[in-house]
């Protein structure tokens, strides 16, 4: 699950962690609406960058390199590379739904 995002809690706080950590999933539907209909690239870039730094505190590593490689495709000029990286952020966002 989260690894060590756990460690040292108590079994109640486990238990919150991982309602939240439900929950945070169940959003994430939401934020990847955010990313796509962003209306500008600055748009894109603060969605992108609040993915990635929330989806480590909830133990989704991967989800967080993700958002912040394709963050760093926005500052690039290759719509392509940019697409892809995307493409990984959502695939990412759907392995994390169909697993929660």
């Amino acid at each position: 699950m989260a690894g060590g995002l756990t460690e040292g809690l108590s079994s109640s706080a486990k238990a919150q962690f991982v309602v939240l950590r439900q929950r945070y999933a169940a959003g994430l539907a939401s934020r990847w609406t955010e990313i796509s209909t962003a209306q500008d690239s600055q748009a894109l870039l603060a969605a992108l960058h609040r993915l990635a730094g929330s989806a480590a505190s909830f133990g989704f590593e991967r989800l967080g390199q993700c958002a912040r490689d394709a963050e760093a495709r926005v500052a690039q000029d290759n719509p392509a590379a940019l697409a892809r990286a995307l493409e990984e952020v959502l695939a990412e966002i759907g392995r994390i739904v169909e697993g929660a």
